[in-house]
């Protein structure tokens, strides 16, 4: 299964395009519904983060009604660094009453990297347990203490996935223990080196786990060389060092997106990945459109779609 779409289901052959849409550190929506009325007909869907960068921020919760109210499909992140059990499970209930159909589970940075160094992490289940908790959800109808409900919800269910840092198998390993659990669809870590990530594929076809899933790769539109060593404090990245000597030596700012083009290019051309996901993080949020139109990514609303 792939994404849930509310207008109905992209065309087998549509390489799906997702992006991050950040939530304000403010009450007041406004720049989020801008932002998400910027992305649509570009994207298939938005990712809503989750206290992106351990920084406090607007609900992704109360962000997708807003969201979906301008017409644009949300994915909710859901952290398992800020919440425990109880506190999950009223998000999901949440979610399927406001008919969110997309969910992407991840555990979140440290908190000593945001704005509350000092905050408690929780991390009362780890990434498999929430998958398996969320599947009987929505297989069963039942919530995480078995009490069963009286309409099962419907939701897709995201994780992400590392690409460096070990051994292929072991990595591999992972990917296949959650896409056994229930894993809908995955997106990996940040992606600049073609070879790691050409390795990586090639493991998870030898098991098949590319017909069981939607893999996706993410993407980091560069603003400069200085947005290379930012991007390399994100834990799991790693960025070739010709792409940090391209950026500096080139005339254009828009060299960063040139980039993030090519890699999308090369991307189409890995069996077994299906989609994007672009994170415009570090102030890149107007680079999503732009990627999308250099990499010659059929727009939204020109897809043909099976009801």
């Amino acid at each position: 299964m792939t994404l849930i779409l509310e207008k109905g289901k992209l065309a087998e052959d549509h390489f799906i395009v997702t992006a991050e849409l950040i939530p304000p550190r403010s009450w007041n929506p406004q720049s989020l519904i801008e932002q998400a009325e910027r992305y649509r007909g570009y994207v298939d869907a938005v990712d809503l983060s989750d206290n992106l960068l351990a920084i406090a921020r607007l609900s992704p919760v109360v962000g997708a009604h807003f969201v979906k109210q301008v017409g644009v499909e949300p994915i909710v992140q859901i952290n398992l660094r800020d919440r425990n059990r109880m506190a999950i499970q009223s998000d999901l209930l949440g979610l399927a009453a406001l008919s969110v159909k997309n969910i992407a589970i991840l555990g979140g940075y440290p908190a000593r990297v945001g704005t509350e160094p000092n905050a408690k992490e929780v991390y009362d289940l780890q990434t498999m347990e929430l998958v398996s908790y969320v599947r009987k959800f929505v297989d069963e109808g039942k919530l995480f203490d078995g009490t069963l409900l009286e309409e099962k919800p419907t939701f897709t269910i995201g994780t992400v996935e590392n690409i460096a840092g070990k051994p292929i198998k072991e990595l591999i390993d992972r990917l296949e223990a959650k896409v056994e659990g229930g894993t809908n669809f995955v997106r990996t870590q940040l992606v600049f080196d073609m070879d790691l990530i050409g390795e990586w594929m090639e493991e998870a076809r030898s098991r098949g786990l590319h017909e069981r899933i939607t893999i996706m790769a993410s993407i980091l539109p560069l603003r400069n060389a200085e947005h290379v060593d930012t991007a390399l404090k994100i834990p799991g990245i790693v960025i070739p060092d010709s792409f940090k000597a391209r950026l500096t030596a080139a005339e254009s700012k828009e060299e960063g997106l040139t980039i993030a083009a090519e890699l999308i290019g090369k991307l189409k051309d890995i069996s077994g990945i299906k989609g994007i996901h672009i994170r415009p993080i570090g102030g890149a949020e107007d680079s999503v459109v732009k990627v999308v139109k250099l990499a010659g990514l059929e727009p939204v609303n020109t897809v043909k779609v099976s009801i």
